[in-house]
């Protein structure tokens, strides 16, 4: 039985992607050293040939790596939980980083709440081209406001549920040209009007590097905003 499918999508990050390669195997070493079969699952979605070349040279025999040509973070992501064999998914972006326990964590908090949520780290930080950091919000808690989201988003993407929650409610392509974008908005308004709670995982980290050409700084610029949901209506 395959727990995590750990999955880690990579594009033009070239250099980038090393420190997120590291950190990816980090967590899985760690999963791995307290029982958990853990399956790492690369997806190259129109990626350069360094990018290619840093993920063959370090990610190791134990991997699956598929490409794809979707061009879309959303569809890749998508595609990665298709093709994962784990009872869980996760996922990193190959220029980000994760916290050494966060799928040890994420798993034995969700063993522990017993029941379908959509889990998050507690903390993210963000460096680069900004630097800030923001506590993910629990969507359970008496002061959590829904109707925040019709302004900003209280989650990123890179969470856990069971592979199934990523089948039923997959992410949507970005339709920048046409004004749409934030996939991940908008995939967490879906799961939470769904009925899904989101969580943050008590003591663990993400940490996201903000930099140009990246699929949020593309959104940001082009001025787009979510695809209409009961929980945000432009």
């Amino acid at each position: 039985m395959i727990h995590i499918s750990a999955v880690i999508t990579g594009h033009r990050e070239g250099l980038l992607s090393g420190p997120s390669i590291t950190s990816f195997r980090e967590s899985i070493s760690h999963a791995r050293e307290r029982g958990l079969n853990v399956e790492p699952l690369i997806v190259l979605d129109r990626s350069d040939q360094l990018t290619r070349s840093m993920f063959e040279n370090v990610i190791g025999d134990d991997s699956r790596v598929i490409t794809t040509d979707f061009g879309d973070p959303a569809l890749a992501r998508n595609h990665g939980a298709e093709q994962a064999k784990g009872e869980f998914v996760t996922f990193l972006d190959a220029d980000d980083l994760w916290s050494f326990n966060w799928l040890t964590a994420a798993y034995e908090y969700y063993s522990l709440l017993g029941r379908d949520v959509v889990l998050h780290s507690e903390l993210n930080i963000i460096f680069g081209n900004e630097r800030l950091f923001w506590l993910h919000a629990d969507s359970e808690q008496k002061d959590f406001d829904r109707d925040y989201l019709q302004i900003g988003n209280y989650w990123d993407a890179l969470s856990f549920a069971p592979r199934q929650t990523y089948l039923k409610t997959p992410f949507r392509k970005n339709e920048l040209l046409l004004g749409y974008g934030h996939e991940d908005w908008h995939w967490n308004c879906m799961t939470l009007a769904e009925g899904y709670a989101h969580k943050p995982v008590p003591g663990t980290i993400h940490v996201k590097r903000r930099r140009h050409g990246s699929q949020s700084a593309r959104a940001n610029s082009s001025d787009v905003v979510p695809w209409p949901t009961e929980l945000v209506r432009f």
